[in-house]
């Protein structure tokens, strides 16, 4: 059984380049709204996912259910100071 991984990003970038299957994703953001883009396969990759949040709120992405992202979880953040946290099994 793979254990799950918590990681926290606060610029864009990789969350793992490993194949992964996301069991929770949350944004935090800063002192204006902000928005995260999550990609499978890097930066380049297939958007699975898209969060936005209001100015110092945080939202939670609804049933993930294990979703798969091959090739790695790429994080894409808009806004001032926003914070995103992954959890993932890879």
């Amino acid at each position: 059984m793979n254990t799950s991984q918590i990681k926290e990003v606060s610029a864009d970038g990789d969350v793992t380049t490993a194949d992964a299957h996301l069991r929770l994703v949350s944004l935090t953001a800063g002192s204006d709204a902000a928005t995260l883009v999550v990609k499978a396969g890097g930066s380049s990759g297939t958007t699975v996912l898209t969060l936005k949040a209001a100015a110092n709120t945080s939202v939670v992405a609804p049933c993930l259910t294990d979703a798969f992202c091959a090739n790695g979880v790429h994080a894409d953040l808009t806004g001032t100071g926003p914070v995103a946290t992954f959890v993932y099994v890879a």
